[in-house]
């Protein structure tokens, strides 16, 4: 391992501002640019400490935040092993409050020698002991960083940065489930005293539905650096280490009214082998194939009567031939409820759609088997519109269908929802009607009303700014950040900033109307009215300045509202830019809104072609 931290020329361009061309432009137009120390032809490493200075010979200055600095080191830090094992380590590190106290003043070499036995002996998370690959003199250097920190911020806001920044990485090999995809799991779920999660990872899922149904949390997870992350996330819980399917460290009675999973899909060696004649298999022994149905009944198992599981499964596991008598069983007996079809993008290792079975286990007194499914298909739906799916889309057709069972059950058992779910005929002319008749006003008025011309400085005033930060410490801001909506009790109201967190095609909005909850996939801002104008902050954090550095090194887009920057200006020259602002949006929104219903046109024109609801005019009419 180098123990130096290094960056990519993409940090370079975010840290002092500037494009990415322009580091391109400074190593190929001086010679005295710091070589690279690593990394590849196309993605050279440069090793920070010789960019700062070189920048600082130049006049320039690379601003980097502590915790920037702390998560350079720590990749550097897990070069010796794994970035989710570093992770474990300072989640083990953190949860002994006090230790650092008594070495703080020891030598680097007494700390590399003694700390990973002391940290291991006052740390009580599950999974492996801390320091694996033991602890160098070099990098103590690393640890004492971490406690000056943590002096500063609450260790789990502090250990909740770090995590966001791993999630991101491209170095984390394991799969975690979308704090999106988690809340809407969460709002579906039902109250329960205890939750479960068989499958927990870093613990995304059951921190979510923890946080909004107050259940007590419990998981197992089969990496135990990931079991460590989960179990100091999860402070009240109860996390261990393990494989559930081969060895599940929780007993299956008296059970759990919740449990929530997303399985680990497309493993093979899952333990067929091993568990032939396992009593969780009451539907059936799961194909070699097929391990999301070794989790599902996994999961069942651990249900006491009337409880209810929720499971995240492949589009592929609803028609796959060989699970057919499984799916069959399931409909038998009356456990599967309902089978829920979601868009594209909720999932973290791929683009696919995911489908959410909703199971329960019938209580002994129940009077007799449910004689529907029900089939949800929203996977042609905006995001926004998912959560509260039951309540939203009772009676909307092509969406929802409660299917009898008895329809189910044929030679294939399909329970794709689309498949069950038709639009009327009738409904295809008429939805026509309405969505031209929309879309020709919408045209007209972007024609009578265009964005104006501005005149031009020249050369650009350059305004001053202040770090959303400052405002922030100063009072003037409250930042809520995705990753704490869930729970938070916060209910935005008009004038709150909606900022996307990973979708750089979308702009931070000002709200108009209340929501009932704060978003996941978007952190909130709530302004002073007296201090700062909501479409003036909207409108700068929109600004490539802000915008280049919500690009991380991998290229993900990742927007850190707290490093944004916003001019300092009077209140009232502040209005004069937010009523731009607002044109512009006013502008944006009514372009979408004739987009989306142009191609609402269209699309409907061909159902309607192809269905023979329209008859194509003669030529020339």
């Amino acid at each position: 391992m180098g123990d130096q931290v290094t960056v990519t020329a993409a940090e370079i361009a975010r840290l002092t501002k500037v494009e990415r061309a322009a580091v391109s432009n400074w190593r190929r137009r001086h010679a005295d640019f710091p070589s690279p120390v690593g990394g590849t032809a196309a993605n050279p490493l440069y090793a920070l400490q010789e960019v700062e200075r070189w920048l600082a010979a130049r006049g320039r200055t690379a601003s980097i935040e502590p915790l920037d600095r702390l998560w350079q080191e720590l990749r550097v830090y897990s070069e010796d092993g794994s970035l989710a094992e570093a992770l474990g380590d300072v989640a083990s590190f953190l949860s002994c409050e006090g230790l650092w106290a008594d070495w703080a003043s020891q030598p680097d070499e007494v700390i590399a020698q003694r700390l990973p036995g002391a940290v291991a002996q006052k740390s009580r998370l599950p999974g492996q002991v801390p320091f694996p690959q033991g602890l160098r003199p070099a990098q103590v250097p690393f640890w004492r960083r971490l406690a000056d920190i943590a002096d500063q911020h609450p260790a789990d806001d502090l250990f909740e940065e770090l995590h966001s920044r791993y999630l991101d990485s491209t170095s984390r090999t394991a799969p975690a489930t979308s704090v999106e995809l988690a809340s809407l799991i969460a709002t579906m779920a039902g109250p329960g005293s205890a939750a479960f999660d068989p499958a927990c990872g870093s613990g995304n899922l059951l921190r979510t539905l923890t946080a909004k149904t107050g259940a007590s949390p419990a998981g197992q997870e089969i990496d135990p650096a990931l079991a460590r992350i989960a179990a100091f996330r999860l402070r009240r819980g109860d996390v261990r280490a393990g494989d559930s399917l081969r060895d599940d460290r929780f007993p299956t009675a008296p059970g759990y009214d919740l449990v929530a999973c997303d399985p680990p899909t497309g493993v093979k060696e899952w333990g067929y082998e091993d568990l032939g004649y396992d009593p969780r298999w009451e539907f059936g022994l799961p194909p070699r194939a097929e391990s999301e149905l070794a989790w599902l009944q996994h999961c069942y198992a651990h249900l006491r009567p009337g409880g209810t599981a929720i499971m995240v499964m492949p589009i592929a596991a609803a028609s796959r031939r060989s699970g057919r008598r499984i799916r069959g069983e399931l409909l038998r007996r009356g456990a599967l409820r309902e089978v829920v079809a979601l868009p594209p993008g909720l999932a973290s290792g791929h683009s696919l759609g995911l489908h959410l079975w909703i199971i329960t286990r019938p209580r002994t007194d129940a009077p007799q088997s449910p004689m529907t499914v029900r089939m949800i298909d929203a996977s042609a739906l905006d995001r926004d519109r998912l959560c509260g799916l039951a309540d939203a889309f009772a009676g909307e057709p092509g969406v929802m269908a409660d299917v009898p069972v008895v329809d189910l059950l044929d030679d294939e058992v399909d329970l794709t929802p689309s498949r069950y779910i038709q639009r009327p005929v009738h409904a295809v002319a008429d939805d026509h009607t309405t969505a031209l008749a929309g879309l020709v006003p919408l045209l007209h008025r972007l024609v009578r009303e265009p964005p104006v011309r501005y005149g031009r400085a020249d050369p650009p005033v350059p305004l001053p700014t202040v770090s959303l930060a400052d405002l922030v410490k100063a009072g003037a801001v409250e930042v809520l950040l995705n990753r704490d909506a869930p729970g938070s009790g916060l209910c935005p109201r008009p004038g709150d900033i909606l900022v996307p967190v990973l979708d750089a095609a979308s702009a931070p909005t000002v709200l108009t109307e209340p929501l009932n909850e704060p978003p996941t996939d978007r952190h909130l801002l709530r302004c002073d009215p007296d201090v700062l104008d909501p479409y003036f902050v909207a409108g700068f954090l929109r600004s490539e300045v802000n915008v280049r550095q919500a690009v991380t090194g991998t290229g993900t887009f990742r927007y850190d509202v707290r490093r944004a920057v916003i001019p300092r200006l009077p209140l009232e020259e502040q209005r004069r830019y937010g009523a731009e602002f607002r044109r512009l949006a006013d502008f944006a929104k009514l372009l979408h809104r004739a987009a989306a219903l142009g191609d609402d046109v269209v699309r409907l024109a061909h159902d309607g072609l192809t269905t023979g609801v329209f008859d194509p005019l003669p030529e020339g009419e």
